[in-house]
Formats: structure tokens, sequence, C-alpha cells
């Protein structure tokens, strides 16, 4: 009797630890997610070029760059099991980092960037895109991210 107990008990924790271990352990891909990445990488490369002209005169753009990335974050944020990619957005947006956050700071604050800090930061900034992009995709099949 208590070997029949046993296995009944033994059966039904195995079959918890497969359902349990089959469940994922990221957020599923998200279309959404990935046009978020691709769009606002473009725009951001995009106005990162213009950065040797004056802030002022781009001023707008910036402001609504950095709420549509506010945006994705948030998106990103509210998917279940998506803490990895949202950290990685958190990064990208934060204003005293080296990415785009911290990008549109200093451009403000200096009114132009340099050709070699514009290229510096467009090749952070877009790697760090490209990082978002990448896991994204690798949600819906694994694969190797290259340029």
């Amino acid at each position: 009797m208590q070997y029949a107990l046993y296995r009944k008990f033994a059966t039904l924790f195995s079959l918890l630890f497969v359902l349990v271990a089959c469940e994922p352990i990221i957020s599923p891909f998200s279309q959404e997610a990935y046009k978020n990445a691709t769009t606002l990488k473009a725009q951001s490369l995009a106005l990162i070029a213009k950065s040797g002209q004056p802030y002022s005169t781009h001023r707008t753009a910036v402001e609504i760059l950095l709420v549509d990335v506010d945006a994705a974050y948030e998106y990103s944020n509210g998917l279940p099991k998506n803490g990895v990619v949202s950290a990685q957005w958190d990064i990208l947006r934060d204003p005293d980092g080296n990415l785009l956050g911290g990008f549109a700071r200093r451009w403000r604050n200096s009114g132009t960037l340099s050709p070699f800090i514009r290229e510096e930061i467009r090749m952070q900034v877009g790697e760090a895109f490209d990082t978002i992009i990448c896991v994204e995709i690798n949600k819906r099949e694994a694969s190797v991210c290259e340029k």
C-alpha cells in the first residue's frame, strides 16, 4: 500500500516537473517588440547623424524619439518573463549612460557634437539596438546574430 502511494507521488512529481521544465524562461517572440526595436534603431541613427547641427534645431525630434523609446521600454517591461530585454531598453534610454539617453543629454548640453563623437555614439547605440533585436529574434528561433 505504501509503495503504491509512493509511486503515485513520484509519478505526479515527475509530471509536475516536466510541465514546469517545459515552460519557457523568456517571453515568446513579439512582432510588436521587434518592430519597435528596428524602427527606433533607424530613427535613432538618423538623429545621431544630425547631431553635428544645433540641438535646438532638432529638440522636438529628440523629445519625440525619447518618448517613443520610453514607450518601447514600457511595452517590453509589460511582457511576462522579459526582464532581460527590459533591462537592455533601460540601459539604452538612461540619460546618465553612454547610449541613447546619454547622447541626447550630451547633445543638448553641447549644442553640437563632433564627427568623432557622433561616430562613436552611432556605433554604440547601433550595437545596443542590435542586441535587443537579436534577443527578440532568438525568441522565435535560435540563431546567431551577426552583421
